[in-house]
């Protein structure tokens, strides 16, 4: 393995971020990795725990801050946590990804029976929103906090479950707006909450993936309901946040940026300097080394050659660039992975 120079931060995450917001110089590109409850057993948790427990949640925030330097640390009752807290129930292994187990609406009959969430009081969500006030206080001065929700889409789907759901698109559509409207409001509450405590949100929204549903049905099924959401960020937080979208995503890049997003997050199925040339004019860009093949499965030589060829790539985009995963890191990821993503920013992520 070739020798590599990696030389030690300058600023702080927090101080990086500010500084890039701002346009101002910074030290090295920015980098965040999709962390969460995958590192908890790096931290003396389960990742049932890690849903389960305010504690575990917040342990495994600060201890991957701490241990990886990332420049921005997210925390979020995940894609399960909105619709759990409608009534859907989920699996959740001791140390594997959460599953829907029975979706709640089983019959467009029922639908009068669902209501928005309170966050504060259904589900799991409350101790999610008390683990980023307590995050926030510890290590806010530091980095900056966030959380990350499923989207509408994606909630409305594990209320029906996935299959009947993409169905109904086009056998039931009036129902499957009916829906989103509900699924809606339960994601524009959790946004007031997160607000409430002066951190920012970001939406992940895998079921609306190109990979999954056409480029006309995102257009009447999610642009309208992720617009209304962004909206909301966009008058608490006085602007867009970022978007992320598993798989395939080429046909509604431009529909994504549309929705008002302030960064776009590419899986790595994609090209990112594709996406740079068409609009990273318009929105900052993050990604987009694989998680799995490169990250999880690859060498520390395969993640610095990945992470530099996406530098090459996007380092130059007008609106900015972040280094990160693809995706979610998978669980089982080695850390040493982890820190070498980041020390790639410290090795070639310098200024040019």
């Amino acid at each position: 393995m070739n020798q590599f120079i990696i030389k030690p931060d300058e600023m702080t995450p927090r101080e990086r971020m500010e500084a890039f917001s701002e346009g101002r110089e910074i030290d090295r590109i920015p980098c965040s990795p999709f962390l969460g409850e995958a590192c908890a057993p790096l931290f003396g948790h389960t990742i049932k725990e890690h849903n389960y427990s305010t504690q575990a949640i917040i342990d495994v925030a600060i201890g991957s801050f701490e241990k990886f330097r990332p420049d921005s640390i997210g925390i979020g009752p995940g894609l399960q946590g909105i619709p759990e807290a409608m009534g859907s129930e989920f699996i959740f292994p001791e140390n594997g990804t959460p599953y829907l187990g029975k979706p709640v609406l089983e019959d467009y009959r029922d639908i009068g029976k669902l209501s928005p969430i309170d966050p504060y009081k259904d589900g799991r969500i409350s101790y999610f929103l008390e683990a980023l006030k307590v995050t926030n206080e510890t290590i806010g001065s530091q980095v900056f906090v966030g959380s990350s929700m499923g989207g509408p889409f994606t909630a409305a789907a594990f209320l029906r479950g996935t299959e009947n759901f993409l169905k109904d698109i086009s056998r039931n559509p009036e129902m499957v707006h009916k829906l989103l409207e509900i699924s809606t409001q339960s994601v524009i509450n959790y946004i007031d909450a997160i607000c409430n405590l002066g951190l920012s949100p970001s939406i992940a929204e895998p079921i609306a993936s190109s990979t999954l549903i056409s480029a006309k049905s995102f257009r009447e099924f999610a642009k309208p309901y992720l617009k209304r959401c962004m909206d909301r960020i966009i008058e608490r937080r006085g602007g867009g946040t970022t978007l992320h979208i598993c798989g395939k995503t080429k046909k509604i890049w431009k529909d994504m940026v549309e929705v008002g997003i302030a960064n776009l997050s590419l899986d790595n199925i994609e090209d990112i300097g594709e996406l740079k040339e068409q609009f990273g004019h318009r929105v900052c860009l993050i990604g987009n080394v694989d998680p799995v093949e490169t990250i999880m499965c690859g060498t520390i030589e395969d993640i610095y050659n990945a992470g530099k060829k996406c530098i090459d790539k996007a380092y130059d985009s007008p609106k900015g660039f972040i280094l990160s995963s693809g995706c979610d890191i998978p669980v089982g990821t080695h850390p040493d992975k982890i820190i070498a993503l980041m020390d790639c920013a410290r090795i070639y992520g310098q200024k040019r």
